[in-house]
C-alpha cells in the first residue's frame, strides 16, 4: 500500500459494510514493510476525523475486494 491507495477497513465483509478511505501517510515502517498507516476515511464512523492511525493488517485494498467478489 502506498500513499493515495484506496483502501477499506473490514467492518462486516459478509454484509458488504465497509469503511472506505485513502492512505494519506505512513506512520511507521518495520523491516522495510509498512506497519502503521494514516488513513482519511470517506464514510463510516471515522469519516469526521482528519485522519486515523490504522494497522496494515486491518486494511484491504479495494482492488482486492473486487477480485474476490467476481
Amino acid at each position: 500500500m502506498q500513499v493515495g491507495s484506496l483502501v477499506a477497513w473490514e467492518v462486516d465483509l459478509n454484509r458488504g459494510r465497509l469503511d472506505y478511505g485513502v492512505v494519506v501517510g505512513i506512520a511507521r515502517r518495520v523491516c522495510n514493510q509498512d506497519d502503521l498507516l494514516w488513513v482519511k476515511f470517506l464514510n463510516g464512523r471515522h469519516a469526521n476525523k482528519k485522519r486515523v492511525l490504522c494497522n496494515i493488517d486491518h486494511l484491504i485494498l479495494v482492488e482486492d475486494i473486487k477480485q474476490k467478489r467476481t
